[in-house]
């Protein structure tokens, strides 16, 4: 045997030829089950069992040998119009297929005497009346004597051997990667040298003019001759050492480009190495799709696209769980019975498509069906009786906000739990795989029509595209596919929300937060007049983490911290930086916890606003309505005054005591504490009791004004009857304009 086989056994290369030779079979046996009579699929499938069948005989293992015959002998009676494959006759194969897999990997089969017996039983008349049929009008085949006697063909074993495949360990591979990396950033910083070298050419360019300046004006001066001689073989020295530089740093300059191609050629052939077609991902799909379909009475079909797809061999071991979860939910949630489609004029056959590609630097995977979609009424409903969210929030909903509940821990459509599905654990557990792994997936939907899953993966796991930035002196890596975008803001772009910074994109009120608090820092982050945001999302909302600066965009290669450290608050792992400076990159997930947790408790967040800093007038406006807050708010910034808000008079309160403010403008009506208590409280304290306060309120009657000004408030207007100008009137006679 082949040197690069020989810690291979047999039964090992059995193995690999079953299970390509077992796929193969399976797509095959899926489109005969809609086109039973096609003479290449017949003959695809007959040679698959006839290869499992030699190999089989050649290790040894009988039981699949006998199983394998009986199968080829059913496809060759097909093949010769003897016999017309039925369903439940292609049910048999297929059980057949997936019984000579597990023999294959030395597992028992239960039922298989059976199985054959099964099979047998389609072979002889006397047993089963076969179905004769016509005869193809295709060309014959030429069809091995039934017998078997000739040789197996070439197996998948005998075709890795001819192109040299072996068998290395995942840890060697990750070694290797490892070095290959490592080895990249050395000769990338070797690049620096160059330019040192550079420096070093023109600072002796520079003596050289220097000391011939000198000459000259020495020669004027008639001194001694071995001067004269002494400067002269100075210059020829600085002459023979610049050239010398010159050719050091040619040669210096072409070996180091050669060494950075070459080892940009050993880290890719490397990371190569630790690819994988997404073929294996795809394998025994099919089957499983045909199973599970059969099984409750449907007829669907897979199609299969982008088979050599490179991918990570650990993102394809981790991606195998979601797969299953999106084809089982499509066959169960998606595609209706032959009965139902017909009915809707679709064809009784449904098909999901499972596809994969390279675009822009990412992985994508898309799963679709043709089937009725997902109803989104259904949806509503489903919500309401749960009591995740009221009528009137649910029928403002839109579409993308109703299927985000599909998402949600224990959250199921189905009516009944059966072994398929209903226990609302699948697409919540697909969701958190995706994001673990980086990535993300989004649902498109078309009612009646079907549905599909869109998945946007990093290439690899061992190699994250992540964006620098930087927090004080620090620089971190952020995973580029969870950033949703990247923005440079000035102070003016930032709004007071429920007295908070945020920024409005797209259409939201994006909660802005210092990426530095976040991450334990003990000081503030760095002020700017150009602040650099990166805008992330979380389960819908969008969070906006300011940093320094941001410093562009590398690969990174991921190395795992040292167990030792045990586990670091808001850090993924490690990597070295093309410069060679280490850094952490950073675990989103860990980070919009944190961040979701700030913004809970209403930490005071320590994020300064400049234009904050330029308002010499300072107003807090208190009340209960979004509406209401907005409109003073923006009335009274574009006039030049600084804004703060609260939502009751327990918060305005809290905030009047924190900080101070040139003037308070609040509701009545309120939660927790309403407007009279507040401005009774303002008056009784000694420190506040001076500060002018205006009440807005819907209340117009004479005694309720009389009310508000009673305990203590120096304007009151109504808001029947407000109107921009009322506004700033009094508030601009109470504290004048907003810069002294």
């Amino acid at each position: 045997m082949n040197d690069q086989f020989q810690n291979a056994s047999l039964l090992e290369l059995f193995l690999l030829e079953a299970q390509a030779q077992t796929q193969s079979l399976d797509q095959g046996l899926i489109r005969l089950s809609t086109h039973p009579a096609s003479p290449a699929e017949l003959e695809s499938c007959m040679r698959a069992a006839h290869s499992i069948k030699g190999a089989a005989r050649l290790v040894g293992v009988d039981a699949a040998a006998d199983l394998a015959h009986e199968m080829e002998e059913l496809l060759v009676l097909a093949m010769r119009g003897q016999v017309l494959l039925t369903p439940q006759q292609i049910q048999l194969l297929m059980q057949g297929s997936a019984a000579l897999l597990q023999l294959a990997q030395g597992s028992t089969v239960p039922g298989l005497a059976s199985l054959i017996q099964q099979l047998q039983d389609c072979l002889h008349p006397s047993k089963k009346t076969l179905q004769p049929v016509a005869e193809p009008e295709t060309a014959a085949v030429q069809l091995p004597p039934s017998d078997c006697a000739e040789p197996p063909r070439q197996t998948q074993a005998d075709e890795q051997k001819r192109s040299g495949t072996v068998r290395v360990s995942s840890d060697r591979l990750d070694l290797l990667l490892d070095l290959a990396s490592r080895s990249l950033v050395l000769s990338k910083n070797s690049q620096h040298f160059t330019q040192q070298l550079m420096r070093l050419k023109k600072k002796q360019q520079q003596a050289k003019r220097m000391l011939e300046a000198v000459r000259d004006k020495l020669v004027e001066q008639q001194l001694p001759d071995y001067f004269n001689t002494a400067l002269a073989d100075l210059g020829q020295l600085l002459s023979d050492t610049a050239a010398q530089v010159n050719s050091s740093l040619q040669h210096y300059d072409e070996n180091s480009w050669q060494s950075l191609l070459l080892n940009q050629n050993l880290y890719d052939a490397a990371l190569a190495c630790r690819m994988r077609p997404f073929s294996d991902l795809f394998q025994g799909k099919a089957r499983m799709v045909y199973e599970l379909s059969s099984a409750m009475g449907k007829q669907v079909q897979l199609q299969l696209s982008g088979e050599t797809t490179s991918v990570d061999r650990d993102m394809l071991e981790k991606l195998e769980a979601p797969l299953v979860h999106l084809l089982r939910n499509a066959v169960d949630h998606g595609i209706e019975t032959p009965q139902q489609r017909k009915e809707k004029g679709k064809a009784e056959l449904a098909t999901i498509a499972l596809k994969a590609w390279h675009s822009g630097g990412f992985l994508f995977m898309e799963i679709s069906d043709d089937g009725r979609g997902v109803d989104t009424e259904q949806i509503k409903q489903r919500v309401l009786s749960r009591g995740l969210s009221n009528a009137d929030a649910v029928a403002q909903m839109n579409e993308e906000e109703l299927l985000a509940f599909l998402f949600l821990p224990d959250f199921s459509l189905a009516k009944q739990v059966s072994a398929v599905s209903g226990r609302g654990v699948g697409l919540d557990a697909v969701q958190h795989d995706i994001k673990a792994l980086g990535g993300d997936i989004e649902l498109q939907n078309s009612p009646g029509q079907g549905c599909k899953f869109l998945l946007r993966l990093p290439v690899t796991v061992s190699v994250i595209r992540s964006v620098i930035v930087q927090l004080q002196q620090e620089l971190y890596a952020v995973p580029l596919p969870r950033i949703e975008t990247m923005l440079h803001l000035s102070p003016d772009d930032i709004s007071l929300l429920e007295g908070r910074p945020h920024l409005w994109w797209q259409g939201d009120a994006v909660a802005l937060l210092p990426l530095s608090q976040l991450l334990g820092f003990s000081t503030a982050p760095t002020e700017s007049d150009n602040l650099a945001v990166l805008i992330l999302q979380d389960k819908g909302r969008k969070i906006g983490l300011v940093v320094d600066k941001l410093l562009g965009e590398q690969n990174l290669v991921v190395l795992q911290m040292d167990p030792r450290l045990g586990r670091i608050s808001g850090v993924m792992a490690g990597a070295v930086l093309s410069d060679g400076s280490p850094t952490l990159i950073l675990d989103v997930d860990d980070v919009l916890v944190s961040a979701q947790t700030e913004l809970k408790q209403g930490q005071n967040l320590r994020f300064s606003q400049k234009a904050a800093e330029q308002s010499s007038k300072k107003i807090l406006v208190v009340d209960d309505s979004l509406t209401v807050r907005e409109l003073e708010r923006k009335l009274l910034s574009n006039q030049g005054y600084q804004v703060n808000v609260a939502v009751d008079g327990l918060e305005g309160w809290t905030m009047l005591r924190a900080e101070p403010f040139d003037l308070l403008v609040t509701d009545i009506d309120m939660p927790k504490m309403d407007g009279i208590e507040l401005v009774k409280l303002v008056r009784a304290d000694a420190r506040l009791n001076r500060l002018p306060v205006i009440v807005v309120s819907y209340k117009d009657r004479e005694e309720d004004k009389n009310r508000g000004l009673e305990a203590g408030a120096d304007y009151y207007l109504a808001k029947s009857s407000f109107h921009d100008e009322s506004l700033i009137e009094a508030v601009r006679l109470l504290i004048g304009a907003a810069k002294e």
